[in-house]
């Protein structure tokens, strides 16, 4: 379970929900600058997205690994941002879309511990939005139909199954606890023959004081943050073929089962999230 190599054979699929309701407006310390989380959002899903591009990318060009599917919710609103007229988007043919183009600054640490202003460009495939109320349920829920559909067709029965990573900050309007932990789990309970959808929730949170996470153990979460406790619960056990890997990534820390999720964690350990989130990702190197 959670071996099959990803090939244009094999495909398999990522889809990345990003919370854009009006508490993204709220600012955060994000790479070193203080920025609204709506911002820090935006940079964060534009950096996975160009890194599955990355590698997708092969000497005779972009080979079709992976779909891609990148979905905004706020308001009453939940909807497919690159194209709105459909979910998901063979990773070749999302390069041919050209976003705009930003410059960002930040701090950068090297493996000295010393710390450096680093600038780079990226596209901005998603820009900053922040309205509304947070329609996490109704989110799920369109999650849940089209990884549903992905996993049943014919094409992808045998694939490494598809990986949704949700970024929020807060909770969801539209549905008490219970009501999201068991759209999440419907969610989890699809399938391919590898395995079982993975859902991993990163959480933005403007708590410079809280500890931060990232894969963690049960034993680690915080019962009386709520919320931490909540998206802990939606979140997907790590399967065993990962745990190596997070135990080297936590320096050796921690007994599975491990969470898929993070709490006040940064860029560089959130792009790790999905590095580990899909091992077949990682061996394509």
């Amino acid at each position: 379970m959670y071996e099959q190599e990803i090939t244009r054979r094999h495909r398999t699929a990522f889809i990345i929900a990003v919370d854009r309701s009006q508490s993204m407006c709220e600012e955060i310390v994000s790479n070193g600058r203080k920025v609204s989380k709506a911002v820090a959002v935006s940079e964060i899903t534009s950096r996975i997205v160009s890194e599955l591009i990355m590698r997708a990318r092969r000497e005779d060009g972009i080979h079709d690994y992976y779909d891609i599917a990148l979905i905004g919710y706020s308001g009453d609103d939940v909807r497919s941002i690159i194209d709105p007229e459909r979910d998901f988007i063979p990773v070749a043919e999302l390069c041919r879309y050209k976003p705009e183009r930003i410059r960002i600054s930040g701090e950068r640490r090297l493996p000295n511990g010393e710390t450096v202003l680093h600038t780079e460009e990226i596209p901005l495939w998603i820009p900053p939005a922040a309205a509304g109320d947070t329609p996490m349920y109704e989110a799920f829920l369109r999650i849940r139909d089209i990884a549903g559909e992905w996993c049943r067709d014919p094409r992808n029965a045998d694939s490494f199954p598809p990986v949704v990573i949700n970024i929020t900050d807060g909770e969801a309007s539209d549905c008490d606890c219970g009501e999201l932990r068991d759209m999440a789990g419907q969610i989890k309970s699809l399938h391919t023959s590898d395995g079982n959808v993975l859902l991993i929730n990163i959480h933005i949170t403007s708590d410079t004081t809280a500890r931060a996470l990232i894969f963690p153990t049960d034993d680690e979460i915080d019962d009386n943050n709520r919320y931490a406790r909540l998206l802990a619960d939606c979140s997907s056990l790590m399967p065993a073929p990962f745990d190596e890997t997070i135990r080297m990534h936590r320096g050796n820390a921690g007994e599975p089962p491990f969470r898929g999720m993070s709490y006040n964690a940064s860029i560089t350990e959130l792009i790790t999230m999905l590095c580990i989130g899909s091992r077949s990702v990682t061996d394509m190197l």
